[in-house]
């Protein structure tokens, strides 16, 4: 049970070190422990108070089986024991991704806490499951903050990060730091060319609405010359800067210093609609019975104090757009403008409200196709909060600035990916699909649709009163 002393914000600096391991098959496990050694040693010789490795670093990730424990390498035991040992040698806390069973004989994928004396501080098991996972892991069923010598922290584990009720939940809990042992994996012509969401723009938006630090560590290489590693392991401060960035496709440990603050995570008022959605059990998505449509919607970047070109507008209209967005309009106007299209389910919000998780997240789950954001501020991290929106909800996102402002105006899809852009500084206009049969079917890659692995049982949002944390004992 923590106690008010444990949970109490004092100022400290922790030397945080990330380190990104080179991708072991299952075949060569005993390699894999030795390096994981060798990791928590260097860290450690090079100042680190507190080292994090890879989701699943022991004794791999592919594992194409349910008891990797029967081949002639160590046990998830014998394996953790000699992290333990090595932890406490080295006077160092670790928290190490590994496949372990569990009392229910079932195999899961942990993130374990070992602290500088070679305790056992606590667990966590994956919840959000990614596409193979689950043909060998079974889900966690908790979200721990654990109370460690350097106050309370939580983990999670590679696509928990895609999940937003995840780290909202830990901050609720009191967590001002997040440990993310992660195997980011994605596609590309080269190891350096691989892209992934997490890597590229969405674990600096989990940091920065949630006002946490996350240190998230991950694998590079192949493994079984069909699963490409992203590397860059990250360290991220609560603003959703990059305070220590590794390169994409060789091992190394990364380190920062990073001070305990208070976490000061992004809060907007909810409707009472909205906050029902988002404590409800979503059923799983089925492939539409009849094909849902394809909108083209046009979008125009007002300029600021100038009236819309009129041409311009009607030369939209010339190439098929069902509806016109101009980015000065007003909400009504534009609700308006989309409430006249058949088919399209749309919701409209205006200023900072998208810089917190849930708005976006019960439209989606109310089954919207496409979000308009009106209005944004000029604030950092626009259009990769945009782009995360679009991403952990599969839906659109119009991004609606006006010209000369950072980011242009711009139309995002459920990948979270570009689709098209007005011409940045200048007043400009673009035509481009809204394919709901994408918003609507809700599959990321096969077997893992985005809101099938939702707990709202567990989830609490980091305004809300939650229980009091308490110790995992093992």
């Amino acid at each position: 049970m923590a106690t008010k002393a444990a949970t109490r914000v004092r100022t400290i600096t922790v030397r945080v070190a990330c380190a990104q391991l080179r991708a072991r098959p299952l075949s060569l496990a005993r390699l894999a422990l030795r390096e994981i050694l060798d990791a928590i040693k260097n860290a450690k010789r090079a100042g680190a108070d507190l080292v994090v490795l890879p989701e699943c670093s022991y004794p791999a990730y592919v594992l194409l089986e349910r008891e990797p424990f029967r081949r002639p390498i160590p046990s998830d035991t014998a394996a953790l024991a000699a992290v333990r040992r090595t932890a406490a040698r080295n006077r160092i806390d670790v928290c190490i991704g590994i496949a372990r069973r569990g009392a229910d004989g079932l195999l899961r994928n942990e993130a374990v806490y070992v602290d500088a004396r070679g305790e056992i501080v606590g667990s966590y098991a994956k919840c959000r499951l990614w596409n193979f996972d689950r043909q060998w892991f079974a889900r966690g069923d908790a979200l721990p903050v654990l109370d460690t010598r350097f106050g309370p922290l939580g983990m999670m584990i590679c696509a928990d990060g895609r999940n937003p009720e995840i780290a909202r939940t830990l901050v609720a809990g009191g967590a001002w730091m997040i440990l993310d042992p992660t195997a980011w994996v994605g596609t590309g012509s080269s190891h350096g060319a691989i892209r992934n969401p997490q890597v590229d723009y969405a674990l600096r938006v989990r940091a920065a609405e949630n006002g946490v630090w996350i240190a998230a560590a991950d694998k590079c290489g192949s493994e079984l010359a069909a699963v490409h590693y992203a590397g860059k392991s990250q360290v991220v401060s609560p603003a959703g800067e990059i305070a220590a960035l590794a390169d994409a496709d060789m091992p190394q440990i990364i380190m920062a210093d990073v001070r305990k603050q208070r976490a000061r995570p992004v809060v907007v008022p909810l409707t009472r609609t909205d906050a029902a959605v988002l404590r409800a059990t979503p059923r799983a998505k089925r492939p539409p019975r009849l094909v849902p449509p394809r909108i083209w919607l046009g979008i125009y970047q007002s300029a600021p104090a100038e009236t819309d070109d009129a041409l311009a507008l009607g030369a939209i209209r010339a190439q098929g757009a069902h509806a016109i967005i101009r980015t000065s309009m007003s909400a009504s106007a534009a609700k308006r403008a989309l409430d006249a299209v058949r088919g399209l389910r749309s919701r409209i919000f205006e200023g900072q409200v998208l810089f917190a998780p849930e708005p976006a997240r019960a439209a989606a789950l109310q089954g919207t196709d496409l979000v308009v954001w009106l209005h944004p501020p000029r604030a950092p991290l626009l259009i990769e909060t945009a782009r995360t929106r679009a991403m952990e909800n599969r839906i659109y996102i119009a991004l609606c600035t006006l010209a000369g402002e950072a980011d242009a105006a711009c139309l995002i899809g459920p990948d979270g990916n570009l689709v098209a852009s007005a011409l940045a500084g200048s007043p400009s206009g673009f035509v481009a699909v809204v394919d709901t049969i994408m918003t609507r079917r809700k599959e990321v890659v096969p077997g893992t649709q985005t809101f099938a692995d939702r707990m709202p049982h567990l989830y609490r949002r980091p305004d809300a009163r939650v229980p009091t944390r308490k110790r995992r004992v093992q």
